[in-house]
């Protein structure tokens, strides 16, 4: 008798980005990345992984709960913090997948609405304090000879596996960074401009329906056989975006930043940084300026390299200063990738979709609070129209382009200034930029706001001033 095991890890995101350490986030994402390889010995090969959700054919019952015991014991000596649920299920019929895995998941789904998976010593007042998160110090550390740091199991195994992530992701992408570029190990490698305000780019993708695409798959076979295919296509179409920012770096418009990047023995750290690649799910960090040109040019590889499955995905760019808490930053980029997808939906759209916000307070707030508060006036209008289709998006980076090449800077502040002002000043701004030749909107494919302002209560422009702030500088020479 067949057994169908399935395990599903949780809390991922908050796992691996809840510090503001970059080593940190970096060793917890190699322990999520690996958590599932086993000593396969007596454990059955027949199954798939992805997404933080793992399963098994099992021969019988002791199997799935050696592969649970396995993992458990695992939590606990290498990756503690990490919690799953897990169940299985008998005759699990392969020839009956779609049945067969439907009872699977819904026991799935009261276990992990009946039971929580205690991992981390909890704090008390009794007990030191780790000083890298709220738990309970359980480490003594070195950080120099003469200086000790008291850290949590947590804390201090994240830090042990970021050694490790750094050796394999340099590894992993060595044909692409070749003998210049190293992978940056701390967020102030990522080539900001020292001195002067700085961002740094948080992008966090997802693919769109994917959970549907796996439910019309007919057997066990396809449905493996479809994980596979999206793990590659991922890892290709995040390797191929980086063979992209090494070449433009290195000989093309975005040579400026070479100039900026830090660098470890003879070698540049490359601007952008990997934290999570897995299945339909992408999180990487880069220079403020290169998030946005970096997603799109992911999401047009991924989609090319299955486009016969006619796939789409959605992405949410956050920027932020680099000392601006970073799991406040990675949960913008959460928020604006789930008001990509809702937009979708609304538009009953099949394309690819972008949502993007640059934080410029110190507050930490929802996404429906930031617009609401930054972009909705008093008289109700509104002054942003993002979420943008990918296309759309395309579109609106060239007019930001056009616009930062042709108005002065001056006016460019203006102009933004306007925009928040009552209607007879913006009436008088557009008598007076109408009697300037050298003043006209750039509104290419956006026919609707080619002479004026706004349309109705909105407006695209304060969008098309933000996307300049987003747009890599090109080299001065």
């Amino acid at each position: 008798m067949q057994y169908g095991l399935l395990v599903d890890l949780r809390t991922i995101q908050d796992y691996i980005f809840s510090s503001n350490r970059l080593k940190d986030n970096i060793g917890a994402s190699y322990l999520v990345k690996h958590f599932f390889d086993l000593d396969e010995e007596g454990v059955s090969q027949e199954g798939f992984c992805g997404g933080g959700n793992f399963f098994r054919l099992c021969q019988d019952e002791d199997e799935a709960k050696q592969i649970i015991r396995k993992l458990s014991i695992k939590i606990y000596e290498q990756c503690p913090g990490l919690s799953f649920n897990a169940c299985y299920i008998p005759d699990f019929d392969i020839k009956d997948y779609q049945n067969s895995m439907g009872r699977l998941q819904d026991k799935l789904f009261i276990e992990k609405n009946t039971r929580l998976q205690q991992t981390t010593l909890p704090a008390y007042g009794i007990n030191a304090q780790c000083s890298a998160s709220r738990l309970s110090a359980e480490i003594i550390s070195d950080i120099t000879s003469d200086q000790k740091d008291l850290l949590s199991r947590v804390v201090y195994s994240k830090r042990q596996a970021s050694a490790k992530a750094v050796t394999e992701s340099q590894s992993l992408y060595q044909e692409v960074l070749g003998e210049n570029f190293l992978l940056p190990e701390e967020f102030s490698d990522l080539g900001q401009d020292k001195g002067n305000e700085s961002f740094i780019a948080v992008v966090y993708i997802d693919g769109n329906q994917f959970g549907e695409l796996f439910r019309k798959q007919n057997d066990f076979e396809q449905c493996k056989a479809l994980s596979e295919r999206i793990n590659k296509a991922c890892e290709q179409a995040f390797t191929d975006m980086l063979r992209k920012a090494v070449k433009e770096i290195r000989d093309g418009k975005w040579s400026h930043y070479k100039k900026k990047l830090s660098n470890k023995d003879s070698k540049f750290y490359l601007p952008i940084r990997p934290l999570l690649i897995g299945g339909d799910d992408i999180t990487f960090i880069s220079e403020g300026r290169l998030g946005l040109s970096l997603a799109i040019e992911f999401m047009e590889n991924f989609s090319e390299l299955l486009q016969d499955l006619d796939i789409s995905s959605s992405a949410g760019i956050a920027l932020a200063k680099t000392n601006y808490p970073f799991y406040q930053v990675h949960k913008l980029a959460q928020q604006l990738c789930s008001s990509a997808k809702a937009k979708r939906r609304s538009e009953n759209s099949k394309l690819d979709f972008l949502d993007f916000h640059i934080i410029s307070s110190s507050v930490s707030q929802d996404l429906e609070d930031l617009r609401k508060q930054n972009y909705v006036l008093s008289d109700g209008r509104k002054l942003y129209q993002r979420p943008y289709s990918l296309p759309d998006m395309k579109k609106m980076i060239e007019n930001a382009d056009s616009l930062s090449h042709n108005w002065p800077s001056s006016k460019i502040k203006e102009l933004r200034s306007i925009l928040y002002q009552p209607d007879e000043q913006i009436k008088a701004f557009e008598a007076q930029r109408q009697t300037r030749k050298d003043l006209t909107l750039p509104c290419e494919g956006m026919d609707s706001f080619s002479n004026t302002l706004f349309m109705g209560n909105e407006t695209i422009f304060l969008d098309m001033i933000e996307i300049i702030e987003m747009l890599p500088e090109e080299d001065s020479q």
